[in-house]
C-alpha cells in the first residue's frame, strides 16, 4: 500500500513497479487471463457498480479510465450512483451483451447496507453476478469497499461484514478479489481493535467515496491483477 501511495505522490517508475507486484484477496500473483472468452473481446473490460466505479462524487478521473490507461484495454464504466446489488443483479447480462468483455470488476453491496439491508443478505445478488458471468465467459473479478469514515463512519461495521463475506463468497467461487478495505487501510480502529482505519488522504470530504488520490489507488489494485 505504500508503494501505490508513493507512487501518486512522486510518480517514481520504482514505486509503480513495485506497485504492479501487489495482489488483492484473491490473487495468486498470476496474470488475470480468459482462457475460454467465447465471443467476447479480450481487450474489453466492464466496471460494474455504484458511484464509485461511476466517480461522479470526485472532481476528477473514475477509476475505469485510470484502469485503461494502465492495462491497454477498453474499459466501460457502467456504475450508476447510488444504486444497489440488490436490484442491479440482472443488469449484469445487459451489460455482457451491449460490451461483450473477456473482464468484469464487480464493486457492489455499499448501497444496500446504507438502506439498512443486512450485509449477508447482499451476498447472493454479488453471487448471482458472478454466475452470470461465468456463463456467458466473462471473468468476473469482486472488489470489497474502503471503510467508510467520517460522516459515513456509522456505516463501518456493515461495510467490514459485507467485505468479510465478498472474500468468502470469491473464495467458494474461486475468482479474483481487490480488496480495497486492504488497500485503503492505514491502522487499527483504537475502539474496534478487528477493524481498519481507512486512510483520509484517499477519501472525499463525505469520508465515503474516494478522491483523486483514493481513485488512483484503485485503479492501481484493478491492474494489479493484469
Amino acid at each position: 500500500m505504500n508503494e501505490r501511495r508513493g507512487w501518486i505522490t512522486s510518480t517514481g517508475l520504482s514505486a509503480f513497479f513495485v506497485a504492479l507486484l501487489l495482489t488483492g484477496c484473491g490473487s495468486d500473483g498470476s496474470s488475470l487471463e480468459n482462457k475460454n472468452p467465447g465471443n467476447n473481446d479480450l481487450n474489453v473490460v466492464v466496471a460494474f457498480g455504484d458511484s464509485i466505479t461511476q466517480g461522479g462524487e470526485c472532481a476528477c478521473a473514475p477509476y475505469p479510465a485510470r484502469l485503461a490507461g494502465l492495462i491497454g484495454k477498453v474499459v466501460y464504466n457502467t456504475g450508476v450512483g447510488g444504486s444497489t446489488a440488490t436490484s442491479n443483479a440482472g443488469r449484469t447480462q445487459s451489460a455482457i451483451d451491449k460490451y461483450h468483455p473477456a473482464y468484469m470488476f464487480i464493486l457492489y453491496g455499499i448501497n444496500d447496507v446504507i438502506h439498512s439491508a443486512n450485509p449477508a443478505s447482499v451476498l447472493p445478488a454479488l453471487g448471482q453476478m458472478v454466475q452470470i458471468c461465468k456463463q456467458n465467459n466473462v471473468v468476473p473479478v469482486l472488489m470489497t469497499y474502503p471503510r467508510p469514515m467520517l460522516g459515513h463512519n456509522l456505516f463501518a461495521g456493515p461495510t467490514i461484514s459485507l467485505n468479510r463475506g465478498i472474500r468468502s463468497l470469491a473464495g467458494a467461487e474461486g475468482v479474483r478479489c481487490v480488496d480495497l478495505e486492504r488497500e485503503f487501510a492505514d491502522g487499527k480502529d483504537p475502539l474496534n481493535p478487528e477493524w481498519r482505519t481507512s486512510d483520509l488522504a484517499l477519501l472525499g470530504p463525505d469520508g465515503l467515496h474516494p478522491n483523486d488520490a483514493g481513485t488512483q489507488v484503485i485503479a492501481l489494485a484493478c491492474a494489479d491483477q493484469f
